[in-house]
């Protein structure tokens, strides 16, 4: 044994509380000669002491760790414990030695191995997990294997299952659940001659695992039982009956569900009752689920999800006259029309048009932005007048929904129109998406129009147009950040032209030039001889993505021209010179990252030490 590990399991025993838990963390790094001073170490009286061992053990692993800690399961309640959760960490390593207490005296030893199983979720052996469902005098351990075989999913043991749906109430309950999570079908009619059970809690269990089963052959018994209850139980069998699929032909039990939704305050029986009310297509719902969502608080986030939910449900459903009606229902709050508009525009639901176009008319702008949004969803021609007219709305998010709208459209007959927001907008949104629909209408249309414009929008038009004309034409624009963004936009570009205006930028005495040129060289591998000279500047973030640039590049001669970069004044170029070394492997990568191994920055030793690392794991180049 090493001095150092010698050393560690010395300090277990030292009058330092500080210096035991530190040795016991320092040991989760030791092997199996480690283990047993380990396992004294959890009856230390410091919980610290006594937690960091336990993660030692766990550490370490093995079978032999599980071999040595298996008898800590006959010991007190805390070492018990503690075992349970090494030996469930160690896992696999541990399934053969848990074989053997299936025959121990101790009752709760044969549980506990039971349990480990099914914490583990592996064992090759379930046959015999079947054998104690089937023989163990103790009912807990009985019901353990009983949900043991349903997480491990061990189908052949539904036969044994079964038959213990006769077995004692908690043995029946562990059976129900591993029977509802293999799903098979012949467990249907054996749990449904539970719906007769006199004990209520052993009915609720029988119908919830009908419902996870999900077989259509309960749905009748199902509902002729739901005839037969009230309160709880009714609930549980609706639960049932929508998890596995309720028909128009069960619409008796619609009255239910809409009391159900419209009087409980606990989500999961609204989310029950609302998933049953659509499947039925209850109009009658319509109503009361907008209002509901109405009243929720977007900017809660547990709202959020919650009306995403009912939105994704509703728009699954039909167009209906019900939802239509929701528009012009005073009694309805703005927010709720607002959800109803929405999902109506995701229909696209076109017998709604006529109330939609008189909601782009509404008071509230979170009306008519949404209004104006579902119109635009269906991408009608029909529709264009109205969004020029609302393109010259007071809110800036109508105005941009309005926008968006028309480039959807693709009518060139709109740009006029456009055009005219490009001078007199105040917002960037409404601007860029402007810029976007003009493009997407016709690009070449704004060329003749670039002088006219200020620096913003020509910034905007750099940094979403691909037309190389328009690029070229900001390149030369006097603002730096134009400039800057028609040059990066020219690596989308693959052109004579962008190479040539590249070259020359990459001279350009502004560095904020010179970054985009490199960004732009590097997306589209191009030019370099000219990324090579940029690994000159005198500017840090030029030969930053110089070396990014040649990071992604195919040239031969590349690793040949990065090594220098790792003798770079700036740490991060160096960091990013490693990077794109490392990627290369061979033996020229690997003497080029050895010398780093003694760099005055330690960030540096570290990513070299890592990059070597990775090279060894590469096929050489060289």
């Amino acid at each position: 044994m090493s001095k150092g590990v010698t050393r560690l399991i010395k300090n277990l025993s030292h009058r330092n509380v500080s210096v035991r838990r530190s040795a016991a963390e320092a040991l989760s790094n030791a092997d199996e000669r480690a283990v047993y001073p380990l396992m004294r170490a959890l009856r230390d009286v410091n919980p610290g002491v006594q937690d960091a061992a336990m993660r030692a053990l766990i550490s370490i692993g093995g079978e032999v760790t599980a071999y040595m800690v298996l008898p800590l399961l006959r010991d007190e309640a805390c070492l018990r414990n503690m075992a349970m959760i090494i030996l469930k960490d160690i896992g696999r390593d541990a399934v053969p030695l848990l074989r053997s207490l299936f025959r121990d005296k101790d009752d709760d030893v044969r549980k506990f191995a039971v349990d480990l199983l099914s914490d583990i979720g592996y064992c090759d052996y379930p046959e015999k997990i079947t054998h104690i469902l089937q023989s163990d005098p103790n009912i807990n351990v009985r019901a353990s294997a009983a949900k043991a075989i349903g997480l491990l999913h061990y189908k052949d043991a539904v036969p044994e299952l079964i038959a213990a749906l006769k077995d004692k109430e908690w043995v029946c309950f562990s059976a129900l659940e591993s029977l509802a999570l293999i799903k098979d079908e012949a467990a249907v009619e054996p749990i449904l001659s539970l719906l007769d059970s006199p004990f209520d809690s052993l009915r609720f269990a029988a119908i919830e695992a009908l419902g996870r089963i999900g077989s259509d052959s309960s749905s009748n018994p199902l509902i002729a039982h739901l005839h037969k209850t009230a309160g709880f139980e009714k609930k549980v069998t609706i639960r049932s009956l929508i998890q596995i699929g309720i028909t128009p032909s069960m619409s008796k039990i619609s009255d239910v569900l809409l009391e159900m939704f419209t009087n409980s305050d606990d989500w999961d029986e609204k989310f029950i009752a609302l998933k049953g009310l659509i499947g039925l297509k209850e109009d009658r719902a319509i109503y009361h689920i907008i209002d509901f969502a109405g009243s929720l608080d977007p900017s809660n986030p547990e709202n959020e999800e919650k009306l995403h939910i009912i939105k994704e449900l509703l728009c699954n459903s039909e167009c209906s006259d019900s939802l239509i009606g929701i528009l012009s229902d005073p009694t309805i709050r703005y927010r709720g029309r607002q959800i109803a508009i929405e999902v109506l525009g995701d229909q696209k639901c076109r017998k709604a048009i006529p109330h939609l176009l008189n909601m782009c008319e509404n008071k509230f702008g979170s009306i008519r932005r949404a209004a104006i949004t579902a119109l635009g969803a269906m991408n009608e021609k029909d529709f264009q007048q109205t969004f020029i007219d609302t393109i010259e709305d007071h809110d800036g998010h109508v105005r941009r929904e309005a926008v968006s709208a028309l480039g959807k459209i693709g009518d060139k007959t709109a740009i006029q129109s456009i055009l005219k927001i490009l001078h007199v907008e105040k917002y960037r949104d409404v601007l860029e998406e402007a810029v976007r629909s003009v493009l997407t209408i016709d690009s070449s249309v704004l060329l003749p129009h670039l002088h006219e414009f200020n620096n913003i929008v020509k910034e905007i038009i750099a940094k979403c147009s691909h037309d190389l004309d328009i690029l070229l034409f900001l390149s030369r624009e006097e603002d730096v950040r134009i400039r800057a963004s028609a040059l990066l936009g020219l690596g989308k570009v693959r052109n004579e032209d962008s190479y040539n205006r590249l070259k020359e930028a990459i001279y350009d005495e502004e560095p904020e030039i010179r970054r985009a040129t490199v960004q732009a060289m590097g997306e589209l591998n191009c030019c370099h001889n000219e990324i090579t000279s940029a690994l000159k500047d005198q500017d840090m973030q030029v030969r930053l993505y110089a070396v990014h640039a040649f990071g992604r590049s195919s040239q031969k001669d590349t690793i040949h021209i990065l090594i220098p970069m790792l003798s770079d004044k700036e740490i991060p170029v160096v960091l990013s010179a490693i990077d794109a070394i490392s990627q290369f492997g061979g033996e020229k990568s690997l003497g080029a990252l050895h010398t780093l191994l003694n760099h005055a920055e330690g960030v540096v030793r570290e990513k070299a030490q890592q990059a070597i690392d990775s090279c060894m794991s590469l096929a050489p180049t060289d």
